[in-house]
């Protein structure tokens, strides 16, 4: 066997990186064709409205969870109404605040991702067992926290939770 490919020389950022590369070539390649008018940001987007689903959400909220600026988040959401994935709703107690709020078409993409999403999961975690998967979460955990506590990456746990960054430049 080449040095080259041997699991245990690979130094772990780079098997991460790859993996990670390997995991967005094999969704590009099992995407359905609802979840492509979703993808990148869009997608991050949905799934963090769904999550949020029971409290109003506005773009600061937006900014601040994709550590990135007001235009952008304007820009994004401006393209996603086009497309009809969100509206912007006025709230009751702010006729100036305006809540980002999904329509029934993402809702069935963040559907459709979910399931997809839980089998992928089931791929890459076949032929572990409870503790394994355990233990990796943890080992996750750790280097990630690791790399916050250098003050380089991110302000803190809460913050740029899905910093999804081009050398070094934020973008939603």
């Amino acid at each position: 066997m080449n040095d080259d490919c041997d699991p245990n020389r690979i130094p772990l950022g780079v098997a991460v990186r790859s993996l990670n590369n390997m995991i967005a070539r094999y969704v590009a390649a099992t995407t359905t064709e609802d979840r492509c008018e979703a993808t990148g940001v869009n997608a991050d987007i949905i799934v963090f409205l769904v999550q949020h689903q029971d409290r109003d959400i506005f773009p600061q909220d937006l900014e601040r969870r994709f550590c990135t600026t007001r235009s952008t988040v304007s820009r994004v959401l401006g393209l996603m109404e086009s497309k009809g994935l969100v509206e912007r709703r006025p709230v009751e107690h702010d006729a100036r605040l305006k809540a980002i709020v999904l329509t029934d078409k993402a809702k069935a993409i963040a559907e459709s991702m979910r399931q997809h999403g839980d089998a992928m999961e089931r791929t890459l975690l076949q032929g572990m067992d409870d503790e394994e998967v355990a233990a990796l979460r943890r080992s996750l955990h750790t280097m990630r926290n690791n790399l916050l506590a250098t003050g380089k990456v991110g302000k803190d746990d809460k913050e740029c939770m899905n910093d999804t960054t081009t050398e070094g430049k934020s973008e939603v």
